[in-house]
This record gives structure tokens, C-alpha cells and sequence, in this order.
């Protein structure tokens, strides 16, 4: 009679979960329960220790990640601001105010500034996002341990340096479901068509939402395979696909944290839709000029503050998600590995 393979398995290679034999629980209820020991102390638990204890990954990611809090927050309330000039019929005041302020002496310094905002995000972004993945990578070797914090952080962006074609184009591709675009277009179609289609529109972009929800899922690997396998934009989705569908179970588990990442892009919106109102309601409600140069540098301190604070929280955040992402390409490439050997022998056989 054959053994169980379990019983010579020691407990750092697979946990074991005892179960007495009079209990009533069933084979799939002890494979979910090994499942979900495994994500807790091979995905889940690494990703939260490396956040907790790795603080010049922080330091990396922080600067992309305030440059990523202020486009956000900046294209959402424009968004916002010219919905509400259009559903309330106040384009001739809203463009007496735009010429106004195109003949102001710092416009041109304004739209300077702009430029080099977006052209720093759209280069940096891609960047980051591959520096931060070979940082946590990199994290596992012991030897990285000795090198100087600054070094650490050339590492990350020479990484992010050398992948930054094929992450750019998949960065670009992506973009379409990302819930910053979903918002955008979603406030596009309100303006274009108006109130009497909100319901319609609505529902049409909660179907595409969940579309792009989907799709975030299973193309979470493809960056992994960019990166540590060299493979084409193109290919690495093709493969991602295949590694999701191929652990389902382990892909479908880490959902919430792209939950997580619509979260962080909500709480950027609100600290960018709430100060402009606090400060309109500050020029009716108080009219003594002193009240209101004191009012407003308070308030900008607190914005700038809640600023830096979610910026911190999201750059904790991406930190977090990458890091789960790539343990769980970790644990599914050695299922991956041995399906393509596989495959492999039966297309040599055929």
C-alpha cells in the first residue's frame, strides 16, 4: 500500500493541517483551509513583513507616488469642474474667467510647470513600477542586505531603466482599465450626452468596470514575466493569462487588493474634491481679508499635509500589492514550469 507523500514532507516544505478523524470536515473544506494557510504564510504574510521592515523601498517609491497622488487628483477634478460648468449651463462664465487668467503675467510659467508635470509622470511611472519589482526581488537576496540604501535605490532604477520599453507599452495598454481612465471616461460621456442619459451611462460603465476588473486579474503576472523572463509586452499578457487560469484559486484569492488599489484612488479624489469647496465656501462665508489670508494658509498647510500622508498611504499600498503579486508569480511559476515541460514533451511526442 502507498503512503501518503505528506507524511515525509517536512513542515517547511508544505504546513500540514490536522484533522481528527470524528470531525465532520470535508476533503474540500481541508483544501481550503490548506489554501488559504498558504497564502497567509507564502503571499500574504512575506509582502506584509517586507512592507513593515524594508524602509529604503519606501523611500524609492515615495516620490512616484506623490507625482501619481497629484496627476490623479488634478485630472479627476477637472474632470468634475468642467461637468459641473457644462450641466449647469456656466460656460460664458467659465471662459470669461480662462481669458482672464491667460493674460495674467505667470500663465505661461503655469502651463511650463504642467508640461513638465505630465511629461515627468509619463516617464517616471513605468520607472517606478519596474524598479519597485526588481527592489522586492532583489530583497530576498541576503547580499542585498549589505548594500547602502542609496545603492539600493540606483538598483531599482537602472532595473527600471533597462525594462522601460516593453513596461512602458504594457503601462499604456493597461491604462484602459484602470479606474482613473473608467472615472475619466464615465464624466466624458455624462458631459457629451448630458443628464437625460445618466442611468444608461451608468450602467453601461458598472458592466465595464467589472470588465476591467477582470481583465486587471488576469493580466497581473504579465509584468512579472517582462521582467524576469524578458519576454515582449504582447507574450507576457498571453502568458499571464495562461499562469491566472492555471491557478485560479491562488489568482482569485488576491482580488482584494486591487480593491485596495480602487480604495487609494478614491480617498486621492476626495482630498482634491473637498478643499476647492471648503475654499469657495471660505470666500462667501468670511469676507474680512485678514480672516481669509489666515484661513487660507491653514488650509493649505492641512492639504499639503494630508498630501504627503496619502501619498505615504499609496506608496504603502503599491508596495504591498506588488509584493503579493509577485510571491504568489513566485508559487504558481513552479506549477507553471512543470505544465510547460509538459506540453513541451507532448508536442516533441506528436
Amino acid at each position: 500500500m502507498e503512503t501518503s507523500g505528506h507524511s515525509h514532507q517536512s513542515p517547511e516544505e508544505h504546513p500540514v493541517i490536522e484533522v481528527s478523524h470524528d470531525s465532520q470536515t470535508s476533503p474540500s473544506e481541508t483544501l481550503d483551509k490548506w489554501h488559504n494557510l498558504m497564502l497567509r504564510e507564502d503571499i500574504v504574510g512575506p509582502a506584509w513583513e517586507l512592507v513593515m521592515n524594508t524602509s529604503f523601498i519606501k523611500k524609492f517609491n515615495f516620490f512616484p507616488s506623490l507625482l501619481t497622488t497629484i496627476y490623479l487628483g488634478c485630472i479627476i477634478l477637472y474632470q468634475l469642474a468642467f461637468t459641473y460648468v457644462n450641466i449647469f449651463q456656466l460656460k460664458d462664465q467659465f471662459f470669461a474667467v480662462i481669458i482672464q487668467w491667460v493674460h495674467t503675467a505667470y500663465f505661461w510659467q503655469f502651463l511650463g510647470a504642467l508640461g513638465l508635470g505630465v511629461l515627468l509622470y509619463i516617464l517616471i511611472t513605468p520607472v517606478a513600477e519596474w524598479g519597485l519589482i526588481a527592489l522586492i526581488a532583489k530583497r530576498q537576496d541576503e547580499s542585498f542586505e549589505s548594500i547602502e540604501t542609496k545603492g539600493r535605490i540606483g538598483y531599482g532604477v537602472s532595473q527600471g531603466l533597462i525594462h522601460f520599453l516593453p513596461i512602458f507599452e504594457l503601462h499604456n495598454f493597461l491604462a484602459l482599465f484602470k479606474l482613473l481612465s473608467i472615472i475619466t471616461f464615465y464624466i466624458l460621456l455624462l458631459r457629451v450626452f448630458g443628464k437625460d442619459y445618466f442611468m444608461s451611462i451608468t450602467i453601461f460603465m458598472a458592466v465595464y468596470l467589472g470588465f476591467a476588473f477582470l481583465v486587471n486579474i488576469l493580466f497581473s503576472y504579465a509584468r512579472f514575466f517582462i521582467i524576469f523572463e524578458n519576454k515582449k509586452a504582447l507574450e507576457s499578457l498571453s502568458l499571464s493569462v495562461r499562469m491566472a487560469l492555471m491557478n485560479l484559486e491562488i489568482t482569485f484569492h488576491l482580488y482584494f487588493t486591487l480593491l485596495l488599489v480602487y480604495i487609494r484612488t478614491f480617498l486621492t479624489a476626495l482630498i482634491f474634491i473637498v478643499f476647492p469647496f471648503i475654499v469657495s465656501a471660505l470666500f462667501t462665508y468670511i469676507t474680512i481679508s485678514l480672516l481669509q489670508i489666515i484661513s487660507i494658509g491653514i488650509l493649505a498647510f492641512l492639504f499639503l499635509a494630508l498630501l504627503v500622508f496619502i501619498s505615504h498611504l499609496n506608496s504603502v499600498v503599491e508596495i504591498f500589492v506588488e509584493a503579493i503579486w509577485y510571491n504568489a508569480y513566485r508559487k504558481n511559476k513552479k506549477h507553471f514550469e512543470v505544465w510547460e515541460s509538459i506540453h513541451h514533451e507532448d508536442k516533441n511526442h506528436h
